[in-house]
């Protein structure tokens, strides 16, 4: 044991020697970390878009949302004859007990807090550092609103699915034909809170990951999608498997898109040393292992 702690005193001596003598002229009390910082190739931001593809892809699928929101919104009315042999017992049961729901002041309702959310994102503009980099955040925003579009305008195309109300034989057939009623599949307001809300509490938590106001932002994006989910649901638009579905795909491109653009890109090398300065003028060697 002796002889190892002299063998050790051998090596760290010459080192910290030679260290002195070569900052002999530093500030002391410096850390090693003000010293030695791995450097990101994409410079110091939160977030890194590739404008090459970035760009292109988000335009390109959020005119093909714009243009496939008109054409759903278009569809032809449905037939009388198709209405009147409609059957909920033919509805999965776990959606089918929903078809007992209708009601248009709450749809008319629910259209507030749809429109309201949208720039909710504007509110980390507040916190100095989310604006310095508001226009990469703004762009993730678009980006993460074209696909949530795009899911929607293509499931509300492909599956073609009756509202729950439509399935109500108290109601005037007139009022359950309109090509607009096949768009149950998903949920289109419920995507829509989920997406900002969660959006607005994952950038605000990349870039203040130790604050605990974000674990109330997530908490008011969960009751904000349930909220409209409900809403939904009691006025008749929408399945529960519609709204589980909208809040999934809603989260999902909220949380994914900052998330996935990330800049994790630090230097590849696993291990470096590097002399670093530590507290009361002390000097030594700084050993980093990246996993």
């Amino acid at each position: 044991m002796r002889l190892s702690k002299g063998i050790l005193c051998m090596i760290i001596l010459p080192l910290r020697l030679l260290a002195q003598a070569d900052t002999a002229d530093v500030q002391p009390s410096r850390p090693a970390s003000e010293i030695y910082k791995p450097a990101k190739r994409h410079g110091e931001k939160m977030y890194y878009i590739h404008k090459a593809i970035d760009y292109p892809v988000t335009l390109v699928v959020g005119l093909e949302s714009i243009y496939a929101l008109s054409v759903i919104y278009s569809k032809n009315p449905t037939s009388v004859n198709d209405i009147n042999n409609l059957n909920k017992n033919n509805i999965p049961v776990f959606d089918r007990w929903s078809t007992k729901y209708y009601d248009p002041n709450i749809d008319r309702i629910s259209y507030y807090p749809f429109y309201g959310v949208m720039p909710l994102p504007l509110i980390l503009l507040f916190d100095k550092r989310i604006a310095k980099d508001k226009g990469t955040v703004g762009m993730l925003y678009l980006e993460a609103f074209a696909f949530e579009g795009f899911l929607y305008t293509s499931s509300g195309y492909l599956a073609n699915r009756y509202r729950p109300f439509v399935y109500n034989s108290s109601l005037p057939v007139k009022d359950r034909v309109n090509g607009n009623y096949r768009n149950s599949f998903f949920a289109g307001h419920v995507a829509v809170v989920a997406n900002a809300t969660f959006f607005t509490a994952k950038v605000f938590n990349d870039y203040h990951p130790k604050a605990g106001i974000r674990w109330v932002l997530y908490g008011g994006a969960a009751l904000a999608t349930m909220g409209m989910g409900y809403l939904r649901l009691t006025a008749g638009q929408h399945f529960p498997s519609d709204i589980f579905t909208g809040a999934l795909v809603g989260t999902a491109c909220g949380i994914l898109t900052p998330a996935i653009h990330k800049n994790r890109d630090f230097k590849k090398q696993k291990w470096s040393m590097s002399p670093g300065i530590f507290d009361k003028g002390e000097t030594g060697f700084t050993f980093t292992y990246k996993l």
